[in-house]
């Protein structure tokens, strides 16, 4: 039933990256696989969210007059990329200024081995075996003078924004008329600040009180009916069952042995329950090992079931994630955004977050159509759905 939920079983919901480039009319190209100063994941994840970017700003009828901000900018990755491979202008953005120190730091290296790094991807796209590399000097390239730009055109794009992020760059993007093209991919849903759930816990009420704006739900139609996840079902939607089901993997032994812990507080200090006290408890001291051993034998056939809770818990990730990702895409709708999608973009087993939510304006700012309409009925019909079910997982 959770797989029938699930966005890679609504495709009528969905837009592949090939579909996409029937829409933009755009030409494959040969993408760079430059894997140094990043992550196989993050390689992976730069390379295509790059490709993307470039797609849509050479799809606007002026892209030489196209500036990109990228959003939750971190160490750089996807910046420095869309700037020395493709050449487009970039201005990243992070709140975390140690973030930003490393990113000036990761791309002046990165701009001093590009001409290095192109040759011998380009060698090794060929097949051929690349030689040794040397040091070898090179010009660092400078941003045109922007300033003289008149009425410029932004790309607003952010790989894997934090929580309330992903949502601000939506608002943004509606409050901007300069912003004609977004390209998001969220993550940390965790970090939602909820409009109407207060199912809050620990540092996460310290950190919701820095948000002004609500990141769930967007839609007047979710709003309307005060849908609310609350903490443990947001938790729940970052979980990826696609890598989970490919690595054939139980879950991590010390969810058993916290269940165990639990059980401890239980007996011993119920006061403590849900209290960050419990470790540096003084009734810890006066647990003895044997009750340990005999914890240990009581409990040892249910480790099997407490397995099986969690991966079938783990099923339902992907319907939650569902309904805070089609949220997005149908506020993009109600305000008359015709060109939104939801691309499929990364290998799900590479990127659990590989969902990106992308808005190409037309000639004009708001464009309402029939076939518009008939989407967001779409999404009205899966968001009652998902709706309809109660989240405290």
């Amino acid at each position: 039933m959770s797989k029938r939920h699930r966005l890679s079983s609504t495709t009528e919901l969905l837009t592949s990256v090939e579909q996409l480039d029937q829409l933009l009319n755009a030409q494959m190209q040969t993408q760079l696989n430059i894997k140094e100063f990043m992550s196989a994941k993050k390689c992976h994840e730069v390379e295509l969210t790059a490709a993307l970017i470039n797609k849509l700003v050479k799809s606007i009828i002026d892209d030489t007059n196209c500036y990109i901000v990228d959003a939750g900018d971190g160490k750089g990755y996807l910046s420095s990329r869309l700037s020395l491979e493709y050449g487009l202008s970039v201005l990243g953005i992070d709140a975390n200024e140690s973030n930003t120190k490393n990113a000036l730091s990761r791309d002046s290296k990165l701009q001093r081995a590009w001409n290095g790094l192109t040759e011998r991807a380009e060698i090794l796209n060929q097949g051929k075996t690349p030689p040794r590399r040397g040091k070898k000097s090179s010009i660092k390239e400078h941003f045109k003078d922007e300033l003289q730009v008149v009425d410029p055109c932004i790309c607003l794009t952010g790989l894997h924004t934090c929580g309330n992020l992903a949502a601000t760059c939506l608002q943004v993007f509606h409050a901007q008329n300069n912003c004609r093209v977004l390209c998001n991919v969220g993550c940390c849903y965790h970090l939602l600040n909820e409009r109407y759930s207060e199912q809050e816990f620990f540092g996460n009420k310290a950190l919701m009180k820095q948000s002004t704006d609500f990141g769930f739900p967007m839609s007047r139609y979710l709003q309307e009916r005060k849908v609310k996840l609350g903490r443990n079902a947001r938790m729940l939607a970052a979980q990826s069952i696609e890598r989970t089901l490919s690595a054939k993997e139980l879950p991590n032994i010390s969810l058993y042995y916290r269940a165990l812990l639990e059980v401890l507080v239980c007996s011993h200090a119920p006061d403590l329950k849900n209290s960050l006290q419990k470790l540096n408890a003084s009734w810890l001291a006066e647990v003895k090992e044997d009750e340990l051993e005999a914890l240990l034998q009581k409990y040892e056939s249910d480790k099997h079931y407490l397995s099986l809770f969690y991966l079938l818990r783990m099923s339902f990730a992907p319907v939650v994630e569902s309904l805070i990702l089609l949220d997005r895409l149908l506020y993009l709708k109600e305000l008359g955004y015709t060109h939104s999608y939801l691309i499929d973009l990364f290998d799900a087993v590479i990127s659990p977050r590989h969902y990106a939510c992308y808005f190409r304006l037309a000639n004009c700012r708001y464009v309402r159509s029939e076939v518009n309409q008939i989407i967001s009925y779409k999404i009205f019909t899966r968001l009652y759905d998902l709706s309809q079910g109660q989240f405290a997982l």
